[in-house]
């Protein structure tokens, strides 16, 4: 028999033989059985899982960024990922603050906002475990939360927190199932006051756009806001305006509204209402909503009219990063948002009420409904709002409009 090996050449010929090797290696591995080809990915998964455990141990074993008054840690962007989503400079970003109890309301937040979230996690040495499990689970289990959204965390510096204890007790993440709420509410965590001015600033100076959009974090904006904003802003020029988000509150059972047109369809069916109803009307009055409610309808977002800050003025609005921010004094409840909505007026700032924005808090508020302590500290909280208003005097002391 002849091969006509003189004719192809030895090297040729090893060549051939070394393909014939690699065809067979991969047929093998194309054989193997399905548990074992299932079993890969689940390994990569622990993996990433353990990975993920690592890099939050470390960096509160390494955190040590303090706040202005020396009593909170502060760890940043606590997963160092990037953005799978391209963000403009001229971007907006949504921001907000949450106790561990109430992340789950971010996974509503990724679905409905399709750009960077910037969110202040606030936990303490009872809750840390929990607090680290659940936004584990969050970043691994919902691909919208891992590329949209920067977790920050905030916990006061004289916590005993036991790392040893934390390394061992880690959940596996389960994506099939969620993990259960916790039972605290924020305002209910015994002798630790809950700073939410300093998470507001957290989550604001870490942000990588122009603009911050800052809200409650169990409210949702309509559909294409960050698209249609981004249009709007291209062209506006004025520094000096922050644009008004009308919020409004819905009943439990209502279908949170994308636009607003099915918002003022259920307005009509009082399945909605502007938001503090019946807990403190003249906290939004300013917005106007009788006046927002008929507007002429539009296909471009726009400022509809401006309006003059009035006492107790609370609302939600976008704003260029570079404005006052929250006076970290101010925890618990009371004048927290008050105290520097007082300041961005002193400061020059006007509100413009933006046509087709709006928020949408989740279920209706009642008076009854807040914790015990309420006007204890909201009382507390008066007498600071006092001295917070004579230090604007010194702080702007050419300003001609009063708070």
């Amino acid at each position: 028999m002849v091969f006509g090996f003189g004719k192809i050449g030895i090297g040729k010929v090893i060549a051939f033989l070394v393909l014939i090797i690699v065809l067979i290696q991969i047929w093998h591995i194309g054989m193997l059985t399905k548990h074992e080809r299932m079993t890969l990915p689940n390994n990569q998964k622990n993996e990433g899982q353990h990975g993920k455990v690592r890099l939050l141990i470390s960096k509160i074993e390494n955190a040590h960024v303090l706040d202005s008054s020396g009593s909170y840690n502060i760890i940043t962007d606590i997963f160092c990922h990037e953005d799978s989503s391209p963000t403009l400079q001229n971007d907006v970003t949504l921001v907000s603050q949450t106790s561990s109890n109430n992340l789950d309301d971010v996974i509503a937040l990724s679905e409905r906002w399709d750009g960077a979230i910037s969110i202040s996690v606030f936990t303490h040495f009872k809750d840390l475990q929990f607090a680290m499990d659940k936004l584990l689970h969050l970043h691994l289990c919902f691909p919208k939360i891992q590329n949209r959204v920067h977790f920050h965390l905030v916990y006061p510096l004289d916590n005993d927190i036991s790392l040893d204890e934390l390394k061992h007790n880690f959940a596996s993440s389960n994506c099939e199932n969620s993990m259960k709420t916790f039972h605290h509410q924020n305002y209910e965590i015994e002798g630790i006051e809950y700073p939410h001015n300093l998470l507001r600033n957290t989550a604001v100076k870490f942000c990588k756009t122009s603009y911050v959009f800052l809200i409650d974090i169990d409210m949702l904006p309509n559909k294409y806001l960050r698209r249609e904003f981004n249009t709007f802003v291209q062209s506006f020029k004025n520094d000096s305006v922050v644009f008004v988000v009308p919020s409004f509150e819905s009943k439990d059972d209502a279908v949170i509204p994308t636009d607003r047109t099915q918002l003022l369809r259920n307005w009509r069916l009082k399945k909605i209402r502007p938001f503090y109803f019946d807990v403190c009307q003249k906290c939004q009055r300013p917005t106007d909503y009788d006046q927002w409610q008929f507007l002429p309808d539009s296909s471009h977002l726009n400022i509809a009219y401006f309006v003059q800050r009035e006492d107790a003025y609370e609302p939600f609005y976008i704003a260029k990063k570079d404005f006052p921010l929250y006076d970290e004094r101010f925890k618990q409840y009371g004048y927290n948002r008050i105290s520097q909505v007082c300041e961005m007026n002193i400061a020059g700032y006007n509100f413009g009420v933006l046509n087709n924005a709006f928020l949408i808090h989740k279920g209706f508020k009642y008076r009854d409904g807040f914790h015990k302590n309420k006007e204890i500290e909201n009382n507390r909280n008066r007498d600071l709002f006092q001295q917070f208003k004579r230090e604007l005097r010194t702080k702007y002391p050419n300003s001609k409009r009063s708070c």
